[in-house]
């Protein structure tokens, strides 16, 4: 069981619409990026990345209502950049559905922004973009506003300050080789994989699959963005992925997804009926998750108060964040009793990601934080190596398998699920572990489950169909146990 490398749809915005140049020069409008976005998810990208390409240069940033269009019929992972300037950027593209922010242009005026973005968010969710040109043999600087003007700043040297800064993937993309379909500079992302701790996701002049295969070997590299070869259909998803997973098939890739039988379960809306209150407490990605309960039929209401949720059948804890901003929010709110006195009272919980964590009775992350003591257990980061010594990537990006303990009724065709951490739960009793995974050759909880109280540290959201249906059978399971109908 290996982390999946990944295959990520690149698309640059301009206003309301998809664009491309070449070099970052000369754009083109191609379309509507959300037919777009549709069209590549469903060829079977792994990943969607917006970059709004003329945010920096305009002091702004227009990206949150493409994001929530796009998420009510997409339901795999997001990342959106361009003009995040400060925390509350990021936050309001995260709260219209992104699942990471990528910064560039401020972060290079102010590096301390990654530090002040991984506080608040967790590193996980900080995306680093870096368009490097070349300058000389073995050489780049790193390019601020969409590739048009100098940092003076060394890329290389650069890719080693942001990681200590907080950075928790990097987005590297060549200008010279951007939207030119002649292959990537691999001189450039030999060296920077040489010098990456974090996730490395390549983009620049991919257009052939053994370029894709051939980048993906590398064991810093998470992922290859591809744009130009997609938008002139020399490239297609589907496709590029049946032929990496031909002859030596070293690479590891999210299994091909038969989603019609998935879909018409999910057409038929298995959670109409069901209320689920979201609680909004200023951490992240609600609004996919509302995509996503609505879309299985559940009316969703997202609030921050006692008055607004307490009417609901089962509460939703999610997050992107860190453990104690996230516990510091809820407090804010005078949520923390609102979560606990629910679950005591034997109401149906479910916690994704930060808010499975945030079931624990402490987290690490950043300093000692007591969290809502609903599980027995603590939050500790993931290893740094794995059993041989050799050190690991984290965060731990990306789609990887879950192992069913056996404790649940819950079936599932696809047990692939889609993680962003770099903290996992320990010391947690046997009884309480419903899923686990593997990274690095070892096992770490992905899924815990106490009377009604149930956490995952995947994103099911965002997931495609066979996270979608995972979400159904858990709301469908805890329901019927409210009601006494399962065991």
């Amino acid at each position: 069981m290996t982390l999946c490398k990944r295959l990520i749809a690149r698309l640059d915005i301009k206003g309301s619409r998809l664009i491309k140049g070449v070099r970052f020069e000369g754009v083109r409008v191609l379309g509507d990026p959300c037919e777009a976005a549709l069209l590549y998810a469903q060829d079977g990208a792994d990943e969607i990345l917006y970059i709004d390409a003329v945010a920096s240069l305009y002091g702004r940033n227009g990206l949150s209502e493409l994001l929530r269009q796009t998420t009510r019929e997409i339901f795999i992972p997001i990342t959106a950049g361009g003009g995040v300037r400060c925390v509350e950027d990021a936050a309001s593209l995260l709260a219209a559905g992104a699942d990471k922010v990528a910064v560039n242009t401020a972060a290079l005026k102010r590096p301390s922004l990654i530090r002040d973005l991984a506080v608040a968010f967790g590193k996980q969710c900080v995306v680093v973009s870096i368009q490097a040109r070349r300058t000389g043999k073995g050489s780049w600087e790193a390019m601020a506003e969409a590739g048009r003007e100098r940092s003076g700043r060394d890329a290389l040297e650069w890719i080693e300050l942001i990681q200590n800064l907080g950075a928790g993937e990097i987005l590297l993309t060549s200008v010279d080789k951007d939207g030119t379909c002649t292959g990537p500079d691999e001189d450039l992302n030999i060296a920077a994989a040489e010098r990456c701790n974090v996730p490395l996701v390549l983009g620049g002049g991919f257009s052939r699959v053994e370029q894709i295969r051939h980048a993906l070997r590398k064991e810093a590299v998470s992922a290859v963005c591809i744009g130009s070869a997609l938008h002139k259909r020399m490239l297609d998803m589907a496709n590029a992925k049946k032929e990496l997973k031909t002859g030596n098939n070293d690479i590891p890739l999210r299994p091909e997804l038969p989603k019609s039988g998935w879909v018409k379960e999910i057409e038929q809306k298995p959670l109409t009926g069901i209320s689920i209150g979201v609680i909004d407490y200023g951490m992240g990605n609600q609004q996919s998750l509302i995509n996503s309960l609505e879309k299985l039929g559940s009316l969703v209401t997202l609030g921050n108060t006692v008055d607004q949720l307490k009417d609901s059948n089962i509460l939703a804890l999610p997050g992107v964040g860190s453990f104690p901003m996230g516990m510091e929010e809820l407090r804010k709110r005078g949520m923390d009793r609102f979560v606990i006195n629910w679950a005591r009272a034997d109401k149906p919980l479910i916690g994704i990601c930060l808010g499975m964590q945030m079931l624990f009775e402490t987290s690490e992350e950043f300093k000692k934080t007591k969290g809502l003591e609903l599980i027995e257990g603590n939050v500790i980061s993931l290893p740094t190596r794995n059993s041989t010594g050799e050190k690991l990537i984290l965060p731990h990006i990306g789609w990887n398998s879950l192992i069913n303990s056996g404790l649940n009724t819950w079936s599932f065709k696809n047990n692939y699920q889609y993680f962003v951490h770099s903290y996992t739960a320990s010391n947690v009793a046997d009884e309480n572990i419903i899923f686990k995974s593997c990274y690095g050759g070892s096992l770490f909880i992905a899924g815990v489950k106490k009377q009604n109280v149930v956490g995952v540290q995947f994103h099911p959201e965002r997931s495609g169909e066979a996270g979608l249906r995972l979400l159904a059978s858990i709301c469908t399971a805890l329901m019927g146990e409210k009601n006494g109908n399962v065991d």
